[in-house]
């Protein structure tokens, strides 16, 4: 997310909540559909995952690089977690690894499935859960913002978050992909006012 989004770009939120290792609020989005796999492959998977295991006993401040069978197999030996948990944790990693195969619209469809699929089986509870959503466009992302937002908090509240009106807002996402300057403000407000880790 170092450039301003394209036509192309593929746009996510994630939630990792642990009741000992906090909240990791990412809102974003990847170059591409292919880009969005790899992301959720092979860098949210395992944080999310590992986080699943050990962030119940323990505040979770680094995650050590591993592919998500290794930390699915080793929480399961240390009774961390169940067979059926680690086996979902790698199925699901298989999944995203069989759609590098397939056209980027199949991909696509079979993505939203997955995330479907993904958010039912991480629900977890008051204690820890997962969860993905993937939008089309910023203005579907934005409309997301303000509409989750305003469950929990006032208008005034997410104007001040997003350091701007909502219809100001709504329009930086209209003309994020159009105008360049409207581009990088979408990309700041993502990456520094919305997205949270603590």
């Amino acid at each position: 997310m170092q450039k301003p989004p394209t036509e192309k770009s593929i746009y996510f939120h994630t939630l990792i909540f642990g009741n000992k290792s906090g909240i990791n609020n990412i809102w974003g989005y990847c170059p591409n559909i292919r880009g969005l796999i790899g992301y959720f492959q092979y860098s949210f998977l395992q944080e999310a995952f590992y986080k699943w295991i050990y962030g119940q006993e323990k505040i979770i401040t680094r995650i050590p690089h591993l592919k998500v069978d290794k930390i699915a197999s080793e929480g399961e030996k240390l009774n961390k977690i169940s067979k059926e948990v680690s086996i979902n944790m790698k199925n699901d990693y298989e999944f995203l690894n069989n759609l590098w195969t397939m056209p980027s619209n199949k991909s696509e469809i079979e993505l939203s499935k997955f995330v479907i699929d993904f958010n039912r089986k991480w629900i977890g509870g008051n204690k820890e859960f997962i969860y993905i959503k993937v939008f089309k466009t910023p203005e579907e992302l934005g409309e997301f913002v303000i509409s989750s937002t305003l469950i929990t908090s006032t208008e005034k509240e997410l104007e001040n978050r997003v350091g701007m009106t909502i219809d100001e807002w709504r329009n930086t996402c209209k003309f994020a992909i159009k105008n360049s300057i409207k581009g990088e403000t979408f990309r700041r407000v993502l990456l520094k006012k919305l997205s949270e880790v603590y």
